[in-house]
């Protein structure tokens, strides 16, 4: 709605330092080479509260004022929403000024909902949790609860009285301005949740798959700005068509279709006939539909469906290669305004953690805001010709109007929500904990590493974040404390621990291979398990013992492994050999071992009768 009311001359001054204000918020927004600071943002957030007290007065005075909404409205509200988002962005999601841009998108998102008529319990219940939320903020920041334990002052005045008397007002200010703009909500919300009727369990499955077609609908109708011009169909879509036809006829989709106007056809035939079959159930047919509970939001469901499906039926996107939705040049530049800021605010929930600044959000809501003061309930007026009806002449309904409007709305408040309690001067270090998390618990997830050395390069990165803190605080580069250092320095923590139990499971794993080796050698015969060990000493060995030299010509080259492996088995059986035989002469008492026991000074290796080395390596290796 368009404030065409006149400013009173009391109110001018008042008018002038917002617009002053709101033009030191927008360069404090644009300039991308500082960060916000908060201290900046409370200065400008109390000269806010002190004209806001002032225009509470003067209205007071004037009570004809209070009923009328003038520019001075419109400008205050564009002054609290660029506040809020400065303090969501400084890392204050959690303070009573952030929760005005939070309470404004869920305001808008209410209203929409009242005017669709199609929302069950499922729709309001995240709402209502948030604003339960928003409420428990404002009753901790109230003024009442900040200043219930104020004494009675001594009769002599201090320097500080008149300092804490404008915090008063100040704060008394601000409980008025946000308990307002919440009991608006919750009045909104009470009207929308007194009009849900229970659902006949006759009329949940039809319900359920008018809700279905209704987003596949909207999908399809929306899709061909992002492909090229051509309408898109997702796979999940055909799925369910495909699922959908196999119980009637042989009407499949064909996925390997390279006609894009057979498939939107297909489409298109296969919701009409999903219709047609809800319309000739037998609840519908016999007319009982119309005195069961649920009927308003089943009909509001089946009169939107049947629209978009008329929409998409007089949509010629997809056989020519005209680039309007609707013939109407006034309607048709508000569609690609939505579908440029859709797009745009679903890139920003892609990029958020690198790209997103929270203020960046007020354009959006600006841009959205502008569109609305176009509606005219359900439909739109253009300004140059308000005595006529946009969608008059039009062959297409305005569904996909009002809904881009609610997804951006909705994109806006995901947004919002997902913000994290962290200043955008400690973002940077936040994504890097955040990322190092994820790859350790990952890690984790995948059964650990063998060795400590994988874990290092992570080390090395916490270890670096480790050494930006001062007295285990974050400073930037101002060298002011911002928000968010409990997050940091617990994810630092989190991430710490991760990384010492990774290293523990890596040490009981390397223990427990051990032990599950020797236990294995242990159950060997008394022949194989001393050979065995022979053969492994010698292996663990085999740096330092020196090469048999060999007394032929040959060329390495000449040496191939096939020939190695063979000698060294070779080798290694006629070792066994005389040892068995070794083994047998010492059970005669009469047998001298002196004779056969040799040592070999240049090789420096025992031998058995000098013959043959105990060392595996073989006797032409170089």
């Amino acid at each position: 709605m368009i404030n065409n009311e006149p400013v009173p001359a009391a109110e001018e001054p008042i008018l002038e330092c917002l617009l002053t204000i709101r033009t030191d918020l927008f360069s404090l927004k644009q300039n991308r080479q500082k960060y916000l600071n908060s201290r900046t943002i409370y200065e400008i957030y109390y000269k806010v509260l002190i004209k806001v007290h002032h225009l509470f007065e003067v209205r007071t005075d004037n009570s004809n004022s209070k009923l009328h909404s003038n520019r001075v409205d419109s400008v205050l509200d564009d002054v609290m929403q660029l506040i809020s988002l400065s303090f969501i962005t400084c890392g204050l999601k959690n303070t009573a000024p952030a929760t005005f841009a939070h309470l404004s998108t869920v305001q808008r998102l209410l209203e929409h909902l009242e005017e669709s008529r199609i929302y069950t319990v499922h729709d309001l219940s995240p709402i209502k949790e948030r604003l339960d939320e928003i409420e428990e903020i404002v009753k901790k920041n109230a003024y009442k609860h900040v200043h219930s334990e104020d004494t009675n002052k001594d009769d002599n005045a201090t320097e500080f009285e008149d300092i804490s008397e404008i915090e008063k007002e100040n704060d008394a200010t601000e409980d008025l301005l946000l308990k307002n703009k919440l009991d608006e909500c919750i009045m909104e919300y009470h009207r929308i949740e007194s009009k849900i009727e229970s659902i006949d369990p006759r009329l949940t499955r039809h319900i359920e798959n008018l809700y279905s077609l209704r987003r596949q609908l909207l999908s399809v109708s929306i899709s061909f700005k992002n492909n090229g011009n051509k309408l898109f169909i997702h796979d999940t879509i055909k799925e369910s068509m495909a699922s959908n036809s196999a119980q009637k006829d042989n009407s499949v989709v064909d996925e390997d279709d390279d006609d894009e106007d057979d498939e939107i056809k297909t489409f298109i035939k296969s919701c009409s006939s999903r219709l047609k079959e809800i319309e000739e159930s037998e609840i519908v047919s016999s007319g009982l539909v119309q005195t069961v509970s649920g009927f308003p939001v089943f009909s509001g469901l089946l009169d939107e469906c049947h629209d978009l499906v008329n929409d998409l039926v007089h949509q010629k996107v997809y056989l020519d290669d005209a680039n309007s939705y609707y013939e109407n040049p006034f309607l048709q530049q508000i569609y690609q305004k939505l579908i440029d800021t859709k797009t745009s605010l679903e890139n920003l929930v892609v990029t958020r953690r690198w790209t997103l600044r929270e203020t960046d959000l007020f354009f959006y809501q600006k841009e959205l805001k502008d569109i609305e003061k176009l509606r005219v309930g359900p439909t739109f007026k253009n300004p140059e010709n308000p005595q006529e009806d946009a969608f008059e002449k039009e062959k297409k309904s305005p569904s996909i109007l009002l809904y881009l409007l609610r997804r951006c709305y909705a994109i806006i408040y995901k947004l919002l929500e997902s913000s994290e309690p962290i200043s955008e001067s400690m973002q940077r270090i936040h994504n890097q904990l955040s990322t190092v998390r994820r790859c350790l618990l990952e890690i984790k997830r995948m059964g650990g590493v063998d060795d400590e050395r994988e874990l290092y390069p992570y080390q090395l990165k916490l270890a670096s974040i480790d050494n930006m803190r001062v007295d285990g605080k974050f400073y930037d580069e101002d060298g002011n404390i911002p928000e968010g250092q409990g997050s940091l320095n617990v994810l630092l923590s989190e991430c710490f621990d991760i990384v010492q139990e990774l290293k523990i499971e890596a040490y009981e794993r390397d223990d427990l291979y051990t032990s599950d080796s020797d236990d294995e050698v242990d159950n060997l015969p008394i022949n194989q398990s001393n050979s065995e060990e022979s053969t492994n000493n010698k292996s663990r060995r085999r740096d330092s013992v020196p090469f048999t030299k060999d007394s032929t010509n040959r060329d390495v080259s000449e040496l191939e492994r096939p020939n190695e492996e063979k000698e060294i088995e070779e080798l290694r059986k006629q070792f066994q050999k005389l040892k068995h035989e070794k083994q047998k002469k010492m059970m005669d008492l009469s047998y001298d071992d002196s004779e056969d026991l040799d040592y070999d000074d240049n090789g420096s290796e025992f031998s058995y009768g000098s013959s043959i080395p105990v060392s595996l390596t073989p006797s032409n290796k170089l």
